[in-house]
This record gives structure tokens, C-alpha cells and sequence, in this order.
């Protein structure tokens, strides 16, 4: 009869235990991305990115995450190494001349977990692009600004800021009744 008490007591205890502890989780999922599944853009972005469902590790001197860009013809397309930030992988595209169609951007991140996490995100261009590093021409303006002597407009202030002191003083001390005695 004790014996019986006591499995049920066991199995109980291991039921009540086992309902309180969290779910497992499988690797890490992708949440959404730039630009997102399927989806139809006009112009290739200057910056691609994925983000999961939880932090992504980084292995110092590996390139464990990366994205990769792919045309629908095999092309592949070069993008700066991969920065991570929490649960966000990012890559800029590449300067060339991007053509209009569709795209595959492939990713391989490590999850929180240790474990690899391999996927792709499809998407499609609608209009050439070229993304290019040639610094901007500097814009010149007829306008020359004069020096202006800082010196001498920071005696105003200066006076100003000396008999707002006098006044402040004369008032406390008129306010103690000190000028009465």
C-alpha cells in the first residue's frame, strides 16, 4: 500500500515538474529579412540582411555567417563579410551593375546553440542597378564667410554676466536685512 502511495506521488511530481519547464527550442529561425521572401523590389539594395529569432555567434578570425548573393542564372555577386549584430547578419552589395530579375540570397548563420543554420530568401528586381563607389563631386559656393574676431564679442557677455552677479549679491544681501543695521 506505501509502495502504491509513493508511485503515484512520483508520478505526479514528475508530471508537475515536467509542465513548468520551458519547451525545447530548434535552431534558430529566420524572422525576416531585407528584402523579405518573394518579395518584388524596383532597384537591388545597397545592403542585404537576415534576422533570426535569437543571437547569432561569432567565432573570432572565422567567417561562420555569411550571405551570399546569387542571380537566377548562377551568377554569384560579391558582398562586403557579413557583420552581426545580436540576431542580425548584414553585407553591403558590392559595387557592379545589377540586372533586373530574380535573386536567391543564401545564408549560413550559428545559432545560439551552436548548431549551424544553412537557408535562402528569394526575391526579384525590377529595374537595372548599378551600385558604385565614386565619391561625390564637392559642391563650391561663391559664399566665403569672413573671420569673425571671437574676442571682442565675448566681452557683452562677459559684463553682462558681471552685473547680473552685482545684482544677484545686492539683492540677498538686501533681503537679510543686513542693510538695516
Amino acid at each position: 500500500m506505501k509502495s502504491k502511495r509513493v508511485r503515484v506521488l512520483l508520478a505526479l511530481s514528475i508530471a508537475l515538474v515536467s509542465s513548468f519547464l520551458p519547451p525545447a527550442h530548434a535552431h534558430t529561425a529566420l524572422e525576416l529579412s531585407t528584402p523579405s521572401n518573394n518579395q518584388s523590389i524596383e532597384f537591388m539594395p545597397a545592403e542585404l540582411s537576415a534576422t533570426f529569432d535569437e543571437d547569432l555567434i561569432e567565432i573570432e578570425g572565422e567567417a561562420v555567417n555569411t550571405l551570399e548573393l546569387q542571380s537566377a542564372d548562377g551568377k554569384i555577386y560579391a558582398l562586403s563579410s557579413a557583420t552581426i549584430a545580436g540576431p542580425v547578419v548584414l553585407a553591403k552589395v558590392g559595387d557592379g551593375e545589377y540586372p533586373a530579375g530574380k535573386y536567391l540570397l543564401k545564408y549560413r548563420v550559428v545559432s545560439a546553440d551552436g548548431h549551424p543554420v544553412t537557408g535562402e530568401i528569394s526575391f526579384s528586381t525590377q529595374s537595372a542597378t548599378t551600385i558604385g563607389s565614386t565619391p561625390a563631386e564637392p559642391v563650391t559656393t561663391a559664399f566665403i564667410p569672413e573671420p569673425v574676431d571671437s574676442s571682442s564679442s565675448r566681452w557683452p557677455y562677459l559684463l553682462g554676466g558681471a552685473i547680473l552677479l552685482v545684482g544677484i549679491l545686492f539683492g540677498v544681501k538686501r533681503k537679510r536685512g543686513s542693510w538695516q543695521k
